[in-house]
């Protein structure tokens, strides 16, 4: 969500600079507007000086008033509705200062102005203003612009809510199921957005899943075709060997001497032999090897990454089946390898605690030791038999438990196959009294 806080951040950005642009924009407008009040009020004023022979109070309030009236059409076309003033009154003086003019130029809605008789001051003309049209409309403009923002990031916080937050989860998913990471599908949602790129992810999971099981059962096919042909090319070749060595000692020869040339043919077969019996075993090892496809790729992390891998893939899974649980850890350390084969480690045994677990408790312990890491995974349920437990990492075997359920017991043998890439290995162990498998995963430092 990094992305959102950015683009938050901008609109904020944004809003401030429009809304600062706009109040100074309407500030020089208005003092523009404010200069041609000034202009038309000197001229008033001045006209009112030239024209007015009077200075009786009541007659030259009249005189201003009838002077606005008109002029007042010509006044506003020409210097603009908002530079004419509302009311314009005159206020006598007995006395004054011929240096003053205007005696107010700020802010106020009323603007006085000396009125001259001669050098002396007779009195005040005051211009009245009355600026709610113009105190309304920066209210509106800014208001208008509070209303954009406010759209703005209900829109964002919405964008959000419905796709940025649903993306970013199902973002990972793709490279989790590319690595075999993930074997719970996404859950089905409402969102029109959404709903169908999952409904298709979905049907990805489920093609790869029955690809992936048909690729095992190929390669099963394929170790016990060769396991065949290997045990069925040992008798032979071993007898081929014997054959040899009492050709070589001449053996067959009527007075039991050997003779060289036999001999130099017999050592020949013997090497051919060793060869075939080469080849068959490097055939059957590099037919094993294909099964798992891993290549670490050594990265620093934290052990804390594995718990809340564990918590956010299986808790709520683990919670609908009512299994109870614990992830726990005891040192968030941090660790160099591959973060993603351990997590296809940790995986395979959870499957299999869920798979062959009898619902009774999972409990998962990650720690660092003094000779390394452990990754322990404790479930409740059948237990394997003690002359089973050697042959339970083999690959395509199966123990005498596993018979209600769908596999290829090709998991343990990957998971401990990774293992050893890593440097570490796979231990079991068989609690038959309190019907508890566990399985510690050691990886060194």
């Amino acid at each position: 969500m990094k992305k959102f806080g950015k683009l938050l951040f901008f609109i904020f950005v944004l809003f401030a600079v429009l809304f600062l642009t706009a109040n100074l924009l309407f500030d020089h407008v208005t003092k523009k507007g404010d200069e041609n009040t000034y202009i038309l009020m000197n001229r008033v004023v001045n006209a009112l000086e030239e024209s007015a022979d009077t200075t009786d109070p009541e007659q030259m309030q009249a005189f201003v008033d009838r002077f606005i009236e008109e002029n007042f059409s010509q006044f506003a076309a020409e210097y603009g509705r908002h530079a004419v003033p509302d009311r314009i009154r005159f206020i006598p003086l007995t006395q004054g200062d011929s240096e003053v003019s205007i005696l107010n130029r700020g802010e106020d809605t009323d603007k006085v102005w000396a009125f001259h008789d001669g050098d002396a001051i007779t009195g005040l003309v005051v211009f009245e203003f009355h600026n709610a049209e113009r105190t309304g409309l920066r209210i509106l403009i800014n208001a208008v612009l509070l209303a954009a923002f406010a759209v703005c990031i209900g829109i964002l916080f919405y964008i959000s809510g419905t796709v940025l937050k649903p993306f970013e989860k199902l973002s990972a998913y793709p490279e989790k199921l590319s690595r075999s990471e993930i074997t719970d599908k996404l859950p089905e949602t409402k969102n029109r957005l959404f709903g169908r790129f999952i409904w298709g992810i979905n049907m990805l999971s489920d093609k790869l899943e029955k690809n992936k099981k048909r690729v095992n059962e190929l390669s099963r096919d394929q170790m016990t075709m060769l396991t065949t042909i290997a045990h069925g090319i040992k008798t032979p070749v071993a007898n081929i060997k014997l054959y040899a060595d009492a050709i070589r000692t001449g053996l067959y020869r009527p007075d039991g001497t050997a003779d060289e040339s036999d001999a130099e043919v017999a050592e020949k077969i013997s090497k051919n032999a060793d060869e075939v019996t080469a080849l068959v075993k490097e055939l059957i090892d590099k037919a094993s090897g294909t099964v798992v496809d891993f290549k670490p790729e050594i990265r620093a992390f934290y052990l804390k990454e594995l718990t809340d891998y564990l918590e956010e893939e299986y808790s709520n899974r683990l919670k609908m089946l009512q299994i109870p649980y614990t992830f726990t850890l005891d040192h968030n350390a941090m660790i160099n390898s591959d973060k993603s084969g351990i997590i296809r480690i940790l995986s395979q045994l959870m499957d299999n605690a869920v798979k062959y677990g009898n619902g009774g408790g999972i409990r998962v312990a990650v720690s660092k030791e003094e000779d390394g890491y452990y990754l322990i995974v404790r479930n409740k349920g059948t237990v394997v038999e003690e002359n089973e437990l050697p042959y339970l990492f083999n690959s395509f075997w199966r123990g005498s438990n596993a018979d209600p359920y769908d596999g290829s017991g090709i998991g343990l043998f990957e998971a401990r196959e990774i293992a050893r890439s890593l440097y570490g290995d796979i231990y079991v162990k068989a609690d038959a009294e309190h019907s508890e498998m566990e399985f510690d995963v050691y990886l060194p430092q």
